[in-house]
């Protein structure tokens, strides 16, 4: 088996991990390989019947693992539905002037939803206002009536903000710098886009090119730039300390709650469980077992 040949199925093993099968442009789109790939060549390599691979219409999956196609239809329609939903929430709150990025992550982003899943937000906000945007999005989230804190029993549709760094600290450190976090990174779906924000945290990772060479970003989001009464907002916010404020209390209450949570000066990062560790291990025993 040749390294292109590798790094197809490592593709397929990773994404079968999420019971989830993919399309010839997704291969080539989140291919787990090192060096570019072009996708005639590729395609063409997926044509190789030696592979333990299976296609069914437009989906390519492991041997034997068929029923992934039908489970992946089905949660194409239920994210669908999510989709809409999540990009009318991120309209009516697109006017906090903090905010310079969100994005949908986690299974959302690949279309991938159950329907008593969550919906993750990925945030990036001015410098030293992560706080400060952080409980202005709880306020107007539960306000809404779709905010997902540690009491919520239905998590359906609920918004969990996940992580939410400021434009200082786009470039993720080199713990965090693996094959999990890659793909987290480039499958992120951007909503609100302001000053080329999204753009500047992909120039900020280049590192994730170690994992997913093929990778490129897809303009298909408009950019929006920040007026004069954001900017006007933002040093208000400055000005009054807000941030140190808002931090205060919000660790005050998290005080007896904690977790795993990371919250580091511009980086806040929310996941009860290490969701990442547990893949990684999976991943790593799959591919020994093929001897890749």
């Amino acid at each position: 088996m040749d390294s292109r040949q590798q790094a197809i199925l490592r593709t397929l093993l990773y994404a079968d991990l999420f019971d989830y099968p993919l399309t010839k442009d997704q291969i080539f789109r989140f291919l787990i390989s090192k060096k570019n790939i072009g996708k005639q060549e590729l395609f063409s390599v997926l044509k190789n019947k030696s592979l333990p691979i299976e296609q069914s219409g437009e989906y390519f999956y492991l041997t034997q693992r068929k029923s992934l196609v039908t489970e992946r239809q089905k949660r194409k329609t239920v994210s669908s539905q999510k989709l809409e939903l999540a990009k009318k929430i991120i309209n009516k709150i697109s006017f906090i002037s903090s905010i310079k990025l969100i994005g949908i992550s986690g299974a959302l982003s690949m279309e991938n939803c159950d329907e008593d899943d969550d919906i993750d937000f990925f945030v990036i906000t001015d410098k030293n206002l992560v706080w400060t945007t952080r409980l202005l999005l709880i306020i107007l989230l539960t306000f809404l009536g779709v905010y997902r804190n540690r009491k919520s029993k239905n998590h359906s549709n609920k918004i969990c903000l996940n992580m939410i760094l400021d434009e200082d600290n786009l470039c993720f450190g080199k713990i965090n710098q693996d094959l999990y976090t890659a793909h987290e990174i480039v499958q992120l779906l951007p909503i609100l886009n302001k000053e080329e924000t999204y753009e500047k945290f992909i120039n900020n990772n280049p590192w994730i090119k170690n994992y997913i060479a093929n990778f490129t970003v897809e303009k298909n989001f408009d950019d929006k730039k920040n007026v004069l009464f954001d900017r006007l907002i933002v040093q208000l916010f400055k000005l009054l300390q807000i941030e140190k404020i808002a931090r205060f209390f919000q660790l005050k209450y998290m005080k007896n709650h904690r977790t795993n949570e990371i919250t580091k000066d511009g980086f806040l990062k929310f996941h009860p469980y290490d969701y990442k560790a547990h893949v990684l291990a999976s991943y790593k025993k799959e591919l020994q077992k093929r001897g890749l």
